[in-house]
């Protein structure tokens, strides 16, 4: 703004002034004075860093259509010292990672404060003024140029690895351009890469199937093992069960073959055929008596003792002699 014949000009910025229309000075930042008959103020630059968002569209090398969201950050040079501090910045962070350059902090917070009220920088800021046309739109066509075509270099996944590259490449060529006219290209940011919202699904949907295919084999493996668990412990039981049955069954020919020699003993000159009638006459009618006792259970039984005899034939069977045949009984 203008008073009189001083000027006032608000800090991190540059005043521009002209006299009969033609550059003559430029005005630091306080109060400057100005011949009022011949000279006026007629713009400022600002000297802060400052961001512009924009949205590129391209298509990736697999003919995926995405939208990246970018931030330039852009500042007017004060002075030529100012593009070797931020040169010197731009080669230490490329070679840093990300994580290293976001938790980078300067030692000394005022290493980037070039003085501004060097005469020899007047050609520097008579360039960022006058040279140039709407010069943040020039950057970001720029920008949004690069990114659109260079875009289809890489698939989407690519994309997401590659931006780094991208960035500082296009930092690189931006300085190149614009120091000269005096302007600053501090950063490149890639925001956000986000595809079509159909490819979104598609890929959230083979990624679902992937997991789900996963799963299936993780399952049908859990369950062929537990069939198989299942078989051996099947197999074992009936390998144990018949060794129950065959131990059983000696212990029944022990018994009769003890009961037998007993009776024998005691008796001298019995038939054994007679013997083994009489125990398991015995045999049955306590199997009775204690059916009888129990009433728990219902037992189907030959009501006559005649029926013996089928008793005999049938244990006969089950042990392997045969049927009877009236001949002396041969237990071993």
């Amino acid at each position: 703004m203008g008073c009189c014949c001083c000027v006032c000009v608000k800090e991190s910025q540059i005043g521009i002034i002209e006299s009969f229309g033609e550059f003559s000075n430029v005005a630091y930042p306080g109060v400057t004075c100005i011949n009022c008959c011949s000279e006026t103020l007629v713009g400022t630059l600002s000297l802060r860093q400052e961001q512009f968002k924009l949205d590129v569209e391209t298509r990736s090398r697999d003919n995926v259509f995405i939208t990246l969201s970018l931030a330039v950050q852009v500042k007017v040079a004060a002075s030529h010292n100012e593009f070797e501090v931020y040169k010197a910045k731009f080669s230490k962070n490329k070679k840093l990672g990300d994580d290293e350059i976001l938790l980078e902090q300067p030692r000394n917070q005022n290493q980037d404060v070039v003085p501004v009220n060097s005469k020899n920088d007047m050609g520097l800021l008579y360039n960022a003024y006058y040279r140039l046309d709407q010069p943040i739109q020039q950057i970001l066509a720029c920008v949004e140029e690069y990114f659109r075509f260079h875009g289809m270099q890489y698939s989407l996944d690519e994309m997401f690895a590659a931006k780094n590259d991208m960035t500082n490449e296009l930092q690189e060529l931006l300085n190149f351009k614009m120091n000269s006219y005096g302007y600053i290209i501090c950063n490149i940011l890639v925001l956000d890469i986000d595809p079509d919202d159909k490819v979104k699904r598609a890929m959230n949907d083979i990624l679902a199937c992937e997991k789900e295919k996963r799963a299936q084999q993780s399952r049908a493996e859990a369950e062929k093992i537990t069939k198989i668990l299942a078989a051996e412990a099947e197999s074992r039981t009936r390998e144990l069960a018949g060794e129950g049955i065959a131990n059983a069954r000696k212990a029944i020919l022990n018994g009769l073959q003890t009961s037998v020699e007993t009776f024998q003993q005691a008796i001298p000159g019995s038939d054994p055929t007679q013997i083994l009638k009489t125990v398991l006459m015995t045999q049955y009618m306590d199997t009775i008596k204690e059916a009888a006792q129990t009433g728990r259970n219902t037992f189907i039984l030959p009501s006559s003792p005649a029926q013996i005899l089928a008793v005999e034939d049938q244990l006969r069977l089950a042990i392997g002699s045969g049927p009877s045949t009236g001949k002396s009984m041969q237990l071993f």
